[in-house]
């Protein structure tokens, strides 16, 4: 077959299109999680529950529910990843996160939906004035699937692709209980369009996903709701309307300007009463607020601080609806409102662009998780490393079975860590210090930790050795004779990069402690340390919370 040079122009244009459509995605999706894709990290409950899951149940945790729903695609995510390579997991299952967030992205500009604004209804997904907590990341795929679902709620009621809709509404509803908010909304369209059986086969075929999605709800027992109270509904106005224009620079004008947003949505519904998007939209906004107050609590959250992931749903359907006020409204000051307070929402994005994050040394971990009988690979829950509480735990036996079918894995040198970190729970202080084996006695002359932490933490029958003696800016280091198993307490300052370890006359080279805000245990059993050696503890550190030390049993 033989393309004509008129054929061949339009599928050119047609190409240039797509790629100018996925470029602008990629660019802004980098302004917003660049860290997460040049040094990508495994967070929060893919670590803590997919990856687990999949490891002792394989295919079987696919349908196993997270936090109280199905979450399908980022389960797919996490299984594909790992069943590629572990010791490359978190960039594998990165890319695949921006792949699906490109996809949704790609999607939203492309489809034939009643909304207007093509293009910029998806970079509005991306420049949501709220901290990028779910950009990038395999756990929050969910949150990017589940707009396709307000997507189909607007669909062109003449487009007979009934297979796609289907494919979308299952995907996405078993990925997250969306699909109950949108139920309603697809019924309303069943009977408006009642002479079509598709949109009735799409409506019930949402309903069974609806189903299945509170079912399980009603089984997990742990699912809570924090409670709808009605000094909540005054706050809704400034938290979610004031915060979408103005929260991250002027707080102070939340309620001004929330209630002004309130006003203009209100007059564009009075306006156009016969408009379904339009009140689709409302409906759906109403929705979202509902959920994230009842299920989160409105106290408790803050577009950049706390839980931002609750602010994406409501920002992304303002947007929208400012879109159609700015490009249908038949009164221009409405529309030139509509178009300057989109401006000044994105304006209001740049203070929470983007989010910094620690690199936790994945690799390095799988390497020390083959020298321990048990060993807890630290997982990203707020970006900091020394909030990283949470934890991969795992056998050795797994570790050496899990890498030794991976293809881009290399156990040469694979020495990892001299230790591992027994606990980084806040209140592990309770019990950590009968776990103590090294003495006083082990440290050698020339101590320069005459110090102690900064909180100047007391425990019976221990004594405790610190950098801090007047301020962070203290330095020194001190050497501890020890045994293969022996253990000890650390504690450091926030802040980390400086404060080393050294397991002296050993291959081990010098390594960087963690950054532990509560004492931890830390545990010399590496099976390829000598049974006894000396280990040096360092402290460079001169800026702000750059301090360490460590606590011995008094002999």
């Amino acid at each position: 077959m033989r393309l004509t040079s008129s054929s061949s122009s339009s599928l050119g244009s047609f190409l240039k299109q797509q790629w100018l459509i996925l470029s602008i995605g990629v660019v802004i999706l980098l302004a917003r999680a660049w860290p997460r894709l040049f040094y990508p990290q495994v967070w929060d409950e893919d670590g803590t529950r997919n990856l687990p899951g999949f490891i002792q149940n394989g295919l079987a945790d696919l349908f196993e529910p997270l936090n109280g729903y199905l979450v399908l695609v980022p389960k797919l995510i996490t299984m594909s990843a790992a069943s590629i390579s572990f010791s490359q997991y978190p960039l594998i299952s990165t890319l695949l996160a921006w792949g699906v967030t490109l996809a949704v992205f790609y999607f939203i500009a492309t489809a034939p939906i009643q909304l207007r604004g093509g293009l910029f209804l998806a970079v509005a997904c991306l420049l949501v004035p709220s901290d990028p907590e779910v950009f990038g990341l395999p756990l929050y795929t969910f949150w990017w699937v589940s707009i396709l679902l307000f997507v189909v709620v607007f669909w062109n009621d003449q487009s007979t692709d009934w297979r796609l809709r289907s494919a979308i509404i299952l995907l996405a509803s078993l990925s997250s209980p969306v699909c109950i908010v949108v139920l309603p909304l697809m019924w309303a369209r069943a009977l408006w369009f009642r002479r079509s059986k598709v949109e009735i086969n799409l409506a019930l075929l949402t309903t069974l996903c609806a189903g299945i999605q509170l079912w399980v709800m009603h089984r997990y027992a742990g699912l809570v709701a924090s409670g709808l109270h009605i000094h909540a509904l005054r706050k809704v106005i400034p938290k979610f309307l004031g915060a979408y224009t103005v929260g991250n620079f002027l707080p102070q004008a939340q309620w001004v300007s929330g209630f002004l947003l309130l006003l203009l949505f209100v007059l564009a519904v009075v306006r156009d009463p016969r408009s379904l998007v339009k009140w689709g939209l409302a409906y759906l906004w109403c929705a979202a607020v509902f959920l994230t107050v009842s299920r989160a609590g409105i106290d408790f959250i803050h577009q950049a601080l706390a839980g931002p992931r609750y602010f994406f749903y409501p920002f992304i359907i303002q947007s929208w609806f400012l879109l159609q006020i700015a490009l249908t409204e038949s009164s221009r000051l409405l529309r030139g409102v509509a178009w300057f307070i989109l401006f000044i929402a994105v304006l209001n994005a740049s203070p929470v662009l983007d989010r910094k994050q620690d690199d936790l040394n994945w690799k390095a971990h799988l390497d020390s998780c083959q020298h321990y009988d048990r060993y807890v690979i630290p997982v990203q829950f707020d970006g900091h490393a020394a909030s990283a509480w949470w934890g991969l735990e795992m056998t050795r036996q797994q570790c050496v079975l899990l890498l030794a079918k991976d293809p881009f894995y290399s156990s040469t040198d694979a020495l990892g860590f001299p230790f591992r970190v027994i606990s980084k729970a806040a209140d592990s202080g309770s019990y950590l210090p009968k776990l103590v084996t090294v003495g006083t006695r082990n440290v050698q002359l020339g101590n320069e930790w005459l110090g102690t932490d900064y909180f100047e933490s007391r425990f019976d029958g221990m004594v405790v050795f610190g950098s801090f003696i007047d301020s962070d800016a203290n330095t020194g280091s001190l050497v501890v004779d020890m045994k293969r198993g022996d253990k000890l307490l650390y504690r450091s300052g926030p802040t980390r990069g400086k404060q080393i370890v050294e397991v002296l006359g050993t291959p081990f080279p010098a390594t960087t402690l963690p950054a532990a805000r509560n004492w931890v245990l830390l545990d010399f059993s590496h099976d390829v340390l000598p049974e006894e050696f000396a280990v040096k503890f360092s402290d460079k550190g001169t800026g702000w919370g750059e301090w360490s030390a460590i606590a011995l049993k008094s002999d």
